[in-house]
Order: C-alpha cells, then structure tokens, then sequence
C-alpha cells in the first residue's frame, strides 16, 4: 500500500516553477529543487516523473496563472485595454529579489531551449495563442483593420519586451518600447 504524499502537489510546483524560472532549464537540478522545496528528490521523481515532465506540469501552472492576468487585463476587450495593459508595462517595477526581473518563463524557455520537446513546445504554443487571441479579441470588438496582423505586431512586440527585461533583469527595461506599442495602438482606427 503507497504512502500518502507528505506534500502539497501544487505548493512545490510553485516553487519548481520559482526556479526554473530564475536559474533556467538546465540549470535546475533535482537537487536545486529539493533545496527549494524540502522535498526529497526520490519523492519529487516518483510524483512528477522525469524533469522535463516535471517542466511540463510547471509550465502549465505559468500558463494558468498568465490566463488569470489576460483574464483580467481584457475583461473589456478593446483598444484602450491593449494600450492600458502595455502602458502598465511602461511603469512597471520589479523589487530586489523578484523573479519578475528573469522576464518571461515562457520566451525564456524558447531561448533557452532552442529545439524543444514535443510537450513543452505545445506549451509555449498555447501561450503564444493565449496572448495572440486576447490582442485580436480586443482589436475585433472596436473594429479595428488587419487585426491578425496586428495581433502578431503585439505578440512580437510583447515578447521583444520581456526578451529586453531577461537581458537587463529588471522590469523596467520594458519600458520603452511599452511605450511606444501603447502611443501605436492609440492611432489605431477602426475601418
């Protein structure tokens, strides 16, 4: 008969999650994990599997809790959600020790990674489309032209964004170009 867990499932997935977000894919070790979370490696492998199945189940925690920020930030669909959403990154700030300031789990695992496995590529797949669908939901409710182009524009530039805060590791490296994506979509007009 199997002994209960004597963890929360969830609760060491966030702190998986904490970090692979902060040291990196390879960088994270079993061992690195069980420091973080006080869970022993032989109980964190016979729960979650191998690492990179491991990986998986933390991606889809990153993912659900950015669906709860979409959620939130186009609750209203439209222009003036898109430009309020890039005009909070313009003056967002990170504190000393936010992981926040690694950028993005999601882009950094692409830049990482580079040729990624089957499962964590639908990850980053559906995250994409997450933000992707959120821009053009919003662009259709004020009938706004070319929106699956620009749609694109804000996932690119949104990604460019988090890619320039992994670089610098601060959050206010976005900025800039937060800025000017929030000026652009202002101009936009419907027709």
């Amino acid at each position: 008969m199997p002994r209960p867990r004597g963890f929360d499932e969830t609760e060491v997935l966030r702190a998986a999650m904490m970090v692979f977000w902060r040291d990196g894919y390879d960088a994270t070790t079993y061992r690195a994990l069980e420091a973080e979370t006080g869970v022993g490696v032989r109980s964190m492998h016979n729960t979650f599997g191998e690492k990179d199945r491991l990986f998986v189940r933390v991606l889809q925690l990153y993912r659900g809790q950015a669906e709860e920020v979409v959620n939130g930030a186009f609750a209203t669909p439209g222009l003036a959600a898109i430009a309020g959403f890039f005009d909070a990154m313009a003056t967002a700030q990170s504190d000393a020790g936010d992981v926040s300031a690694a950028g993005c789990l999601m882009v950094n695992t692409v830049f990482e990674l580079g040729e990624m496995p089957e499962e964590i590529a639908a990850e980053v797949a559906a995250y994409r489309a997450m933000w992707r669908d959120a821009f053009a939901r919003s662009l259709e409710a004020d009938g706004v032209d070319r929106q699956e182009e620009r749609a694109e524009f804000l996932l690119g530039s949104l990604w460019g964004m988090l890619s320039q805060i992994r670089l610098a590791r601060d959050v206010a490296a976005a900025a800039p170009m937060a800025r000017i994506v929030s000026d652009t979509v202002r101009g936009w007009q419907a027709g």
